[in-house]
């Protein structure tokens, strides 16, 4: 059995399609089962990583998870790797990110690193996913699209290879079915370099409308970030982050096509998929 927390998430969800499509039994915890609207052969259970007591059963005959957190990720990791351990299962892969290998320090990399460091210390096996900035990203776009034809970017506008979270999702479940994956970790980028403004003008072309682009300034960003998690200092730190140029997603790794032997998906894809959400 396979257990995919965060199953209903953008990674999770593909992960979950894949296992099936594998002809994989399939697992996935959620907060709210009957909203889960997963397919049809997945067994859904209620809970969350934030709960011991629902991991416990989740984890019961599980060989392998696919462990994707939110919230406290430190704390969220300790209970996982716990109900692994007791369960006796045989690998956790842990959606971390690519943050962990910034030469900056800063909040997104110090508790992804917290998350895999319990992990590490639990004894139970372990693969690390640590991907730089999702397609998936530039959907916080959709509103000013929508509304004035523009493109305000959070990130600045230093290159970057964003990645797919289908592909994110297939390195997920190689790391899960096949062997030689165990203590590793792995940076996973795009196929592509691009700045934030290239990936408008893609968008523009394939809406067919020429996109308006600026970049926020860091104060502006720091205050939105500080309001969703009320955590300024760590709001100052992550954005400096994102923003320096020597971010390790700056190039293709090449990391996904080596574990799955075809090249990650390009953002026009993306976009190409998604181009009914910009309106």
């Amino acid at each position: 059995m396979f257990l995919v927390t965060g199953a209903t998430g953008k990674v999770g969800r593909e992960a979950v399609d894949q296992l099936l499509a594998l002809g994989h039994p399939v697992r996935a915890l959620s907060r709210s089962p009957q909203e889960a609207g997963l397919p049809r052969g997945v067994e859904v259970v209620a809970g969350s990583p934030a709960d011991p007591v629902s991991l416990a059963a989740a984890f019961d005959g599980v060989t392998a998870a696919l462990v994707v957190l939110s919230g406290d990720v430190g704390g969220e990791a300790a209970n996982v790797a716990a109900a692994a351990r007791a369960a006796g299962t045989s690998r956790i892969v842990l959606l971390s990110s690519a943050g962990v290998e910034h030469p900056m320090p800063h909040g997104i990399a110090q508790e992804h690193r917290a998350a895999e460091v319990v992990i590490e210390e639990s004894g139970v096996p372990w693969t690390f996913l640590r991907p730089g900035p999702f397609h998936a990203n530039t959907s916080w776009w959709i509103p000013a699209v929508r509304e004035t034809g523009s493109v305000r970017c959070w990130i600045g506008n230093n290159p970057g290879a964003p990645i797919d979270e289908y592909d994110i999702a297939s390195v997920a479940v190689v790391a899960l079915t096949r062997e030689g994956h165990l203590g590793k970790s792995y940076l996973l980028t795009g196929p592509e370099t691009l700045t934030s403004e290239e990936q408008a003008r893609i968008l523009g072309d394939v809406l067919g409308r020429e996109l308006e682009f600026s970049v926020a300034p860091p104060e502006e960003v720091v205050e939105v970030f500080t309001k969703i998690t009320g955590d300024r200092p760590a709001a100052e730190t992550n954005v400096a982050a994102l923003r320096s140029p020597g971010v390790p997603w700056a190039g293709p790794t090449g990391a996904v096509r080596d574990l799955t032997g075809r090249e990650p998906r390009p953002y026009r894809r993306w976009a190409v998929e998604n181009a009914a959400l910009f309106g």
